[in-house]
C-alpha cells in the first residue's frame, strides 16, 4: 500500500504562533497525522498543491518549512518525498513591471487569442517577456528548489543570464517517479496553473478572467501503460480557460488529478478520478461559514491485476479536533493498462536495463534531496570541477546535478554527502 497527504492552500502568513488564529489547527492537525501514522503506517508521500504562503513572502517560505520539517517527522515521511506546485498566493503580485505583465495576462487570457501560438511566439523571440511572467514566482521559485521540486522554465527565467529557449531542455511542467505498486510505477507531473495569475482572476461570482495552462504544460507525453499517472495542479478546470477541452486530454493521461484552490473538499471519478483537496488555513475574510479546514489521505492499494483501490480519506477540523468528513470520504476504482509485450522480445531475452549505481535502498531524488540540503553545495559542486562562476547557485546545481546523473556519478556523489 502507497499511502499520500495531501494538502492545499495553507496560506501562510509570517506571524508568530500567539497571533495566528490557525495555529491551533496546525497543531492539531500535526498531533492527529501523528496518530493515524501509529495506527495505519507511514506517510509514503506528501503532496501540496499550492497557496503555501499568502503573498508570495520569503518569511512566509521560511514558516513553511518549519512546519514541513515537522509535518514530516510527525508521520514519519522523509523530506525528500514532499513535491509542491505553486498557486496564485504564492505570487508577488507587486514584483517589478507588473503592469506590462498584467497587459500580457489579458492577451493570454482573452477568449479570441491563440495564446498557445503566442506565448510560443514568446518564448521563441521575446524570452525576456517570458521573465517577467516568471518574477512574481521568485520566492516560491527558491523554496519549492529546495525540495527539488523545480520546473525547468521557471528555472531557466528566474536563474539563467543565457536569454535562448530551448524547447526540449525548458519544460512547463515536472515530472517525479515515486514508489512501486506491484508492477505499475506511480509518476507525479507537477503543473503551474497560476502563470497569468493576478488581482482579476475568476472569483466564485464568474467575475474576472479564467487563467491560461498551455499546451507546453499539459499536452505531454505521459503514456498510462504499465503506470499510474497523478497529476497535481492548484486551479480546477473550471477556472481555466478551455478547461473542458482540456479535461479530454488529462482524463486521457492522468488516472488521479488533483486540484486545490476552491476551499471546499469534493470528488468524483468521471472518466477519471477528480479531487479537489479543500484548505487546510481557508481565508478569514468574507463568508466563513462555507469554508473549513481540512487535509486529505489517498491509500493506493492494488488489490486485483487490472485495477486499483483508491482509498480517500478526507478529515475535517471541527471544535479543536479532527473527525471523518464521511459524505467526501470515498472509495474508488482505477483501472489499471498493463504494459504491451515486446514483440522483438523471446521469453529467453531478457530487457537490459539502465542502472544508476546506487547503493541498496537510495532512491535519485533522495540523492538530489540531500545535495540541494547541504550547506556545502558550492564546495561539492568544485570537487567535482562542475562550477561556473558566472551562473547562479541554482542553475549551477540544476547543471550539476544533470551532469552527475548523465556521467553515471550519482554513487560518487552520494559518497561525498555522507563524509
Amino acid at each position: 500500500m502507497v499511502r499520500i497527504l495531501i494538502i492545499s492552500d495553507i496560506h501562510l502568513w509570517s506571524l508568530p504562533g500567539e497571533h495566528d488564529q490557525y495555529y491551533p489547527i496546525r497543531r492539531k492537525m500535526l498531533d492527529d497525522i501523528s496518530d493515524y501514522t501509529e495506527a495505519m503506517g507511514c506517510i509514503n508521500h506528501i503532496f501540496i498543491s499550492g497557496d503555501i504562503a499568502n503573498k508570495g513572502d520569503k518569511a512566509e517560505y521560511e514558516k513553511a518549512r518549519s512546519f514541513i520539517r515537522e509535518l514530516c517527522f510527525r508521520c514519519q515521511c522523509p523530506e525528500h518525498e514532499v513535491y509542491v506546485v505553486p498557486g496564485n498566493h504564492d505570487k508577488n503580485f507587486n514584483a517589478p513591471h507588473c503592469g506590462i505583465r498584467h497587459l500580457i495576462h489579458a492577451g493570454l487570457s482573452n477568449d479570441t487569442t491563440d495564446a498557445d501560438t503566442f506565448l510560443c511566439d514568446i518564448l521563441q523571440n521575446d524570452i525576456e517577456s517570458a521573465n517577467l511572467l516568471y518574477a512574481p514566482f521568485k520566492e516560491y521559485h527558491t523554496f519549492a528548489s529546495t525540495f527539488d521540486s523545480i520546473e525547468p522554465l521557471m528555472a531557466k527565467c528566474l536563474d539563467e543570464k543565457d536569454k535562448k529557449y530551448d524547447s526540449l531542455t525548458h519544460k512547463m511542467y515536472v515530472k517525479y517517479p515515486l514508489s512501486q505498486i506491484g508492477e505499475y510505477q506511480i509518476n507525479l507531473y507537477g503543473i503551474n496553473s497560476a502563470l497569468i495569475s493576478d488581482w482579476y482572476d475568476i472569483d466564485d461570482n464568474n467575475k474576472g478572467h479564467k487563467l491560461f495552462v498551455p499546451k507546453l504544460a499539459y499536452n505531454i507525453d505521459a503514456p498510462i501503460e504499465g503506470s499510474i499517472n497523478i497529476l497535481m495542479m492548484h486551479h480546477p478546470l473550471s477556472r481555466i480557460k478551455k478547461g473542458a477541452e482540456i479535461q479530454e486530454v488529462l482524463d486521457r493521461k492522468f488516472q488521479i488529478q488533483i486540484f486545490g484552490h476552491l476551499h471546499k473538499p469534493a470528488s468524483d471519478d468521471n472518466n477519471a478520478v477528480h479531487i479537489l483537496s479543500g484548505a487546510f488555513q481557508p481565508p478569514v475574510d468574507g463568508d466563513k461559514s462555507e469554508y473549513f479546514s481540512v487535509y486529505n489521505i489517498l491509500e493506493l492499494e492494488k488489490r486485483e491485476s487490472d485495477s486499483l483501490n483508491v482509498q480517500l480519506y478526507v478529515e475535517k477540523y471541527n471544535k479543536d479536533t479532527f473527525e471523518h468528513l464521511d459524505q467526501e470520504s470515498k472509495i474508488f476504482k482505477v483501472k489499471l493498462k498493463k504494459r504491451h509485450p515486446n514483440r522483438w522480445l523471446t521469453k529467453k531475452e531478457g530487457v537490459k536495463m539502465e542502472t544508476l549505481n546506487l547503493p541498496d535502498g537510495v532512491t535519485l531524488r533522495e540523492v538530489r534531496f540531500t545535495f540541494l540540503q547541504s550547506p556545502k553545495v558550492v564546495k561539492i559542486m568544485k570537487d567535482f570541477g562542475i562550477y561556473d562562476s558566472n551562473m547562479s547557485l541554482s542553475a549551477n546545481s540544476v547543471h550539476f546535478l544533470k551532469t552527475m546523473e548523465e556521467t553515471n556519478r550519482l554513487s560518487e556523489l552520494w559518497k561525498k554527502l555522507k563524509e
